[in-house]
């Protein structure tokens, strides 16, 4: 007696169907909301409307509608997968980077991924670098031309982002070009990145650069990188 009867929660697909609803608010904070919540559900009867809420002209609620079809990882459908590789061509610099993570999370293809490769050589540098960033997070073997394209960029973040796609991959032809890097490049980060990814990958090899490295570069960073890479690679000799 006396007690307070709580309201049954809804079930999720009820959740979502009503949160669909609220994506075409003609408010854009409520819009921005939906698609939050529905990446936080990630019920994938939601997925296709937040691939036609890519298209909003709310630059937070395209990005959190990037991220919330990032939430479906594996689950992700071929269509939202195509849709998050349109997006790093999107005009926003942070709905670019929010795709770019969010293509890492799923299952993409190495076929739906190719079109990147012939993408990147007709994009601006801030798509390059979503581009780039995308692909680190994959290993399939026609992306070790596209590192190194990208490894020659005028654009410091693009070839230090290159370099660490390269030591993902694990190609032994990219040791050369992370030797080349780690003595030549004039960007600390990238210096930095081929010294780490050389210890990760190099042998015996790798030792002479790394010694040059630790005892000539300038920058404490570099000089710490190449001190562990050196501990690495006899640890494992």
């Amino acid at each position: 007696m006396g007690c307070i009867r709580e309201t049954p929660p809804q079930s999720p697909s009820t959740v979502t169907s009503q949160l669909v609803a609220l994506l075409k608010d003609s408010q854009p904070e409520i819009r921005r909301t939906a698609a939050l919540s529905l990446g936080k559900i990630s019920e994938p009867t939601a997925i296709g409307s937040l691939i036609q809420s890519l298209s909003d002209p709310d630059e937070e609620v395209r990005q959190w509608s990037v991220w919330a079809l990032g939430t479906f990882g594996d689950h992700l459908t071929q269509e939202g997968i195509l849709a998050l590789i349109q997006m790093l061509a999107d005009p926003s610099e942070r709905v670019k980077q929010s795709a770019s993570m969010a293509l890492g999370r799923t299952a993409a293809s190495e076929e739906a991924l190719r079109v990147l490769g012939e993408a990147f050589n007709i994009s601006n540098t801030s798509t390059q670098a979503a581009i780039i960033q995308a692909l680190s997070d994959f290993s399939f073997p026609f992306t070790y031309n596209i590192f190194l394209d990208a490894s020659r960029s005028p654009d410091p973040f693009i070839r230090q982002t290159a370099v660490a796609g390269l030591g993902e991959l694990g190609d032994p032809r990219g040791l050369t070009v992370l030797r080349t890097l780690l003595r030549q490049d004039p960007n600390i980060g990238v210096r930095a990145e081929a010294a780490y990814r050389l210890g990760k990958l190099g042998s015996k090899k790798e030792v002479e650069a790394l010694q040059q490295s630790r005892d000539t570069d300038p920058t404490p960073t570099v000089h710490f990188w190449a001190s562990w890479a050196l501990h690495q690679i006899q640890d494992n000799l």
